[in-house]
């Protein structure tokens, strides 16, 4: 069974960060470690929420008490990177994992540079250099970023579907990662995710809309994405991508056609993922075909 360590944000209440990792990549088949970066009642989409964000001293004791016990290098497969608080937070992350790289037992790292969305950051400003300095360590084998956070990092605008190639192009030159998924890009009413593999192959999938905001969805298709990729030897493939793309709306769609039965007022967000009543899809077959990939 493969082990892996996922680093971000943890919630009593709702399914966000490591609550929307941890239980898809279990019933998936891995161990997992969650290791948090923060300790709330709930997320803020509540408008509302008590904890407290763990400290740069509390995450190293973490990582302290884990090398007490494990060879970090050795026993983990794969490395997974959600929301952190802080830059300092951040950097203690970035300084224990590139301790593993010093290694011949690379673990697989995968980045979600989780700083906002819809043009507002989540986030302080000062913690964008740490993720540009991350990414360009040479040590992250797959990111992905929202369109806001590509962009934000990248500084390069993406406009259409045409300049996209320039765009993930400059990416690459900038940063040392070997694929790249931006996880949402909109254009005149339609959805898309973009995939740059490491043979710089770039392609396309629409996705399939639902007239609904969902909190935490980034941290699920991170989880799907990271066991997908792993199970194909860590290619990036349209039909990895497809794949995580037709799991993650059936949950959707789940989730949304609970909360209609439930609420019987409109609404334009869903506050919590229905991921445990949705578990059956997390090993849904493959139906890349459901799917018109596009190659750029």
């Amino acid at each position: 069974m493969p082990s892996a360590l996922s680093i971000s944000s943890h919630v009593v209440h709702g399914y966000v960060g490591n609550r929307a990792m941890v239980f898809p990549l279990q019933f998936s088949g891995w161990d997992v470690d969650a290791l948090n970066t923060t300790n709330y009642s709930n997320h803020p989409g509540y408008g509302k929420f008590k904890g407290t964000k763990s400290t740069t001293d509390g995450v190293k004791d973490l990582f302290q008490g884990l090398n007490d016990i494990i060879d970090l290098a050795k026993d983990y497969q794969l490395i997974i990177t959600g929301y952190t608080p802080s830059k300092d937070v951040l950097q203690i992350v970035f300084d224990q994992i590139s301790e593993l790289y010093n290694s011949n037992m690379n673990p697989t790292w995968i980045l979600d540079p989780v700083l906002g969305d819809n043009g507002k950051l989540y986030v302080s400003e000062d913690i964008i250099p740490v993720y540009k300095k991350i990414l360009s360590s040479g040590h992250v084998t797959l990111t992905t970023p929202n369109q806001f956070e590509f962009e934000l990092l990248s500084g390069v605008k993406i406009n259409d579907l045409d300049s996209i190639r320039h765009a993930c192009e400059k990416f690459k030159s900038i940063f040392k990662v070997s694929n790249l998924v931006i996880t949402s890009i909109e254009f005149i009413g339609k959805i898309y995710s973009i995939g740059y593999t490491s043979s710089n192959e770039l392609f396309c999938i629409e996705i399939t809309k639902i007239e609904c905001s969902f909190n935490g969805c980034g941290d699920l298709f991170t989880a799907l994405l990271a066991n997908e990729f792993y199970n194909n030897q860590l290619e990036l493939t349209p039909k990895v991508l497809g794949n995580v793309l037709n799991r993650l709306h059936k949950i959707l769609q789940h989730t949304f056609e609970c909360e209609k039965t439930e609420n019987k007022e409109p609404f334009t967000v869903v506050k919590d993922l229905r991921i445990i009543s949705s578990r059956q899809y997390l090993l849904e077959p493959s139906q890349v075909s459901d799917y018109d990939v596009i190659y750029l």
